[in-house]
């Protein structure tokens, strides 16, 4: 017997309910929205949209660039400490100011972390005092990464057990304002953003990844601060 689908989430709201997009930070709004339509157009047949979207990344929009940089420089050292956490995952030094991290090295960084949610620094600590959990984790993320360096592997077509979309729209949002959403809120901000899933979003679902990925980055933090 397949899988039964789910019915969408029906929205019921009072009178007095206010907008979850007031509670989030515009920044979120704009990249969020920016960040769909990049999804969109990389999810089409079409070559010329296609293509579109290697532009789009290369060249994101000058304003939200601009913005992200303004953030940047007022952030305080609360709001650093997540920050530096966050660069943690892809071997950034954030003392290094105006480091550039390879592409091989982002790439590391990133099947460590979607694919065990541990820094690849935290399995290869592990590997050298001889777990052999953390052992066999690298060896797994380095022929991942070979796959991918030889053209054998798109990440993009990688299934993990958090879907990856919602992991990494959860994270950016973290510090723009998902954090104050009700479970409620929280769903209907992923109806609205979220392109991977077309029946809605379970609000119990969400809001234990939210939990999840706080406590994730607390741990990044006490390793990093």
């Amino acid at each position: 017997m397949g899988k039964r689908k789910r019915r969408p989430r029906v929205q019921v709201r009072g009178k007095d309910e206010s907008n979850w997009k007031d509670k989030v930070h515009p920044f979120f709004l704009r990249s969020a929205e920016h960040n769909k339509k990049t999804l969109k157009l990389l999810a089409s047949a079409n070559t010329n949209e296609r293509r579109e979207v290697q532009r789009l990344v290369r060249n994101p929009p000058a304003e939200l660039i601009e913005e992200a940089h303004r953030m940047h420089d007022a952030q305080n050292s609360a709001e650093r400490d997540r920050a530096n956490a966050d660069l943690a995952i892809y071997g950034i030094d954030p003392s290094q100011r105006g480091t550039t991290v390879s592409e091989a090295q982002f790439m590391q960084g990133w099947f460590a972390w979607s694919k065990y949610r541990r820094t690849l620094e935290e399995l290869v600590e592990g590997d050298a005092a001889g777990d052999e959990k953390s052992s066999k984790q690298l060896m797994s993320v380095m022929e991942d990464f070979q796959k991918w360096r030889y053209g054998k592997l798109d990440p993009n077509k990688m299934k993990f057990k958090t879907d990856s979309a919602h992991t990494l729209l959860m994270s950016f949002g973290l510090d723009l304002g998902i954090q104050s959403l009700s479970p409620g809120e929280l769903a209907d901000c992923f109806d609205e953003y979220c392109t991977s899933c077309m029946d809605g979003h379970d609000a119990e679902n969400l809001t234990k990844l939210r939990n999840r990925l706080v406590q994730q980055r607390e741990r990044l933090i006490s390793r990093t601060s």
